[in-house]
This record gives C-alpha cells, sequence and structure tokens, in this order.
C-alpha cells in the first residue's frame, strides 16, 4: 500500500510554471511529486478536528506527494513535505483555498477564504 498525501484545491487551476520549478527543484528519491491536475468529480471527506468533512470538490485541481521510500526518517520526510506544500500555498497559489490531507482519511490543514486551520487533534508534525 502506498503511502499517499494530497493537496487539494476548491477551484480548477492552471499549472504554472513556478510550480514546474519548484517540483524540478524538489525532486528527490523519497518523495513523488505529481503535477497539477484536474478532477471533474473531486471530494474531500477526510477527518478535521472532530468532524468528517463533506465538501464537494467538483472540477477542482490537486497535486500528490506519495513517499517512495517507506523506511526514510519520518521528521525528515515530514518536515520536507511540509516546507513543499507551504511554498506551493504561499507562493505559488497564494489565494486559493485547499485541503492538505492524507488518503483523505485525515486532513492536516485547510485554508478557507484565505485563513489557515491547522489540525490540533491530528497534527502532521
Amino acid at each position: 500500500m502506498s503511502i499517499t498525501y494530497h493537496l487539494k484545491f476548491r477551484n480548477k487551476l492552471e499549472q504554472k510554471p513556478e510550480l514546474t520549478q519548484l517540483i524540478h527543484e524538489y525532486k528527490n528519491t523519497v518523495l513523488l511529486i505529481s503535477n497539477l491536475y484536474s478532477t471533474e468529480y473531486g471530494y474531500e471527506g477526510g477527518k478535521f478536528q472532530d468532524e468528517y468533512l463533506d465538501v464537494d470538490l467538483d472540477n477542482s485541481s490537486q497535486i500528490s506527494f506519495d513517499l517512495l521510500q517507506k523506511d526514510a526518517d519520518p521528521q525528515s520526510w515530514k518536515k520536507l513535505l511540509e516546507e513543499i506544500i507551504h511554498k506551493i500555498t504561499n507562493d505559488v497559489y497564494p489565494d486559493e483555498d485547499y485541503f492538505f490531507g492524507f488518503q483523505g482519511d485525515i486532513v492536516y490543514e485547510i485554508r478557507e477564504n484565505g485563513i489557515v486551520k491547522k489540525n490540533r487533534i491530528d497534527k502532521f508534525i
């Protein structure tokens, strides 16, 4: 079973050159970063705080992050993933609302209407 994290946006986005450059800069043997891809029937139903979300993300975009080395140091790859996520959300797509989560089960961070909320119960790091 693969270990996959997702950065899901509320809207359908175009891949910016800055994202392509960032993916190239962070190319490594621990995390595989996908290009931005769109989905017609997106959904977010992961757990955030004490409740499960029920968010329709039709015609939205997302980026996947696959852990390639399951025996890699968790603190190192989680720190790397968090750094990449925040560069994408703060530098490349700073005005877009998003959900960052694990396999659709847990949502660690949300930005809605420009306000970032972190999951206090299920923490990423």
